[in-house]
């Protein structure tokens, strides 16, 4: 999620050379997605914020003359949790298909086709070979931005004429686990003071994220993060959560904002976006700017361990009541996560996903990049709350895959973005459940191997 990084030339024509520009994961959910164009670079000044964060100056840090190391000893990719297979389907396999407004899907579309546009035509699309070569994807693109804005039925045609349908499945069959998630609403200060005691933190300057793609045929998808030790050259982790609350970064000026309810702080880690309504009246949009490199454990994880989530009450309603009914031990428990996201204010107002694009609610989507290409518009079929009364309802939409997140893992596993209104965290925290989804290739692409 993250444009404002200056970055070497060698660095971005490292970065162009990867199959996919949109990197992974951790998410607009759960540890939140990576930055394509600040792979293999620290961060470097953050030269749009200032025009944001007047009161606050933003952190700068020199350009590196070089790219942090590769490991001494690359590490082996980690056993796959899955594996991924594409069967022929046809239109008639969509349940609800004639009834979606498709038109609204296009821009979201379009926005993927830019950084589509921005890989050589024979660079491959996503991180294996599944989803085809860029050129593969050039005349969808041009005949999406063809498409009359609101023309459903113009859009219908759209799909059906330059795309093929293949049902995903996982190794236990084409149903998944499908979720969604939304923009963390705050209260929050530039300055701390009375109630504003809980800060949000910039990226620190000397944070690397190291994409293993240019030390290994083995490391596509595989981005390591923290900081080069002066002493041995080796990246380590930085400091934990505890760390950081303890002092670890005290005086050095990385706090961006400072709000006023922990719980929020909490969630925004995990939604990954928020937006910010501040003490003087003004607005901000946070975004995802990095991680710490430790290990995350999710606050229902925690919870469980401690005997303090009652089954069934995993949705993000439930945990926070848990979280606020056991407020004296709120630190002990959200300690366990080590993991610790760093955020930036966005130029303007909207969630953006791993693949650097504005996220559209309720036609965009995070999913496991291993195993779904970033730009793959994908025919979901779910359920979700009903917006009155009680239960569930079927939810069968258009979205692109546009995201990736941390806990966002399995070839069959969307997490759905819902939107940026508190209003949308309603439906968004108590939707999760089994689903299935299709992908729409470009007919030429032929996805079984």
């Amino acid at each position: 999620m993250r444009w404002a990084l200056v970055v070497l030339s060698v660095v971005l024509a490292a970065c162009r050379s990867s199959a996919e520009t949109g990197p992974g994961a951790g998410s607009a959910a759960a540890a939140g997605p990576t930055t394509a164009t600040a792979a293999l670079a620290p961060a470097a000044t953050e030269v749009d914020a200032g025009a944001i964060d007047a009161g606050a100056p933003p952190v700068s840090a020199p350009v590196a003359a070089l790219p942090p190391p590769c490991p001494r000893v690359v590490p082996r990719p980690p056993p796959p949790i899955d594996r991924v297979s594409f069967a022929k389907a046809t239109w008639t396999d969509l349940v609800g298909w004639s009834e979606d407004r498709h038109a609204e899907a296009v821009p979201a579309f379009l926005r993927s086709c830019v950084k589509l546009g921005q890989l050589a035509d024979d660079a491959w699309v996503g991180l294996d070979r599944r989803y085809g070569k860029a050129r593969q994807w050039r005349a969808a693109c041009a005949a999406a931005a063809a498409v009359p804005a609101g023309d459903d039925a113009a859009a219908r045609r759209f799909f059906e004429k330059e795309m093929a349908v293949w049902q995903v499945s996982g190794k236990k069959g084409p149903v998944g686990k499908m979720t969604a998630y939304f923009v963390q609403p705050l209260r929050a200060s530039r300055t701390r003071h009375d109630q504003y005691q809980h800060p949000i933190y910039r990226r620190p300057p000397e944070v690397v994220m190291i994409d293993m793609a240019a030390c290994s045929p083995t490391g596509r998808g595989r981005k390591h993060w923290g900081k080069i030790d002066p002493a041995t050259g080796e990246l380590v982790p930085m400091p934990t959560r505890a760390e950081v609350r303890q002092g670890a970064y005290a005086g050095r000026n990385l706090e961006l904002l400072w709000a006023d309810d922990p719980v929020d702080t909490l969630f925004l880690d995990i939604e990954g976006s928020g937006r910010a309504t501040l003490d003087d009246g003004t607005e901000v949009w946070v975004e995802y700017d990095g991680k710490n490199g430790q290990a995350y454990a999710g606050p229902a994880r925690l919870l469980r361990a401690r005997g303090l989530l009652p089954r069934g009450q995993g949705t993000m309603q439930g945990i926070r009541a848990e979280l606020n009914a056991h407020m004296d031990q709120f630190y002990e428990i959200t300690d366990g996560n080590e993991s610790m996201v760093f955020f930036k204010l966005g130029t303007e107002p909207g969630a953006v996903g791993s693949q650097e694009v504005m996220l559209t609610p309720r036609r965009s989507a995070a999913v496991d990049r291993n195993f779904v290409a970033a730009s793959t518009p994908l025919w979901v079929d779910t359920q979700a709350p009903k917006t009155t009364g009680r239960g569930t309802e079927p939810w069968r939409h258009l979205v692109i895959a546009q995201d990736t997140g941390g806990n966002i893992k399995g070839a069959v596993r969307a997490d759905l973005y819902w939107g940026p209104d508190e209003s949308d965290g309603e439906i968004a925290g108590h939707l999760g459940g089994a689903g299935r989804y299709w992908a729409l290739l470009p007919r030429a692409v032929r996805p079984r191997r």
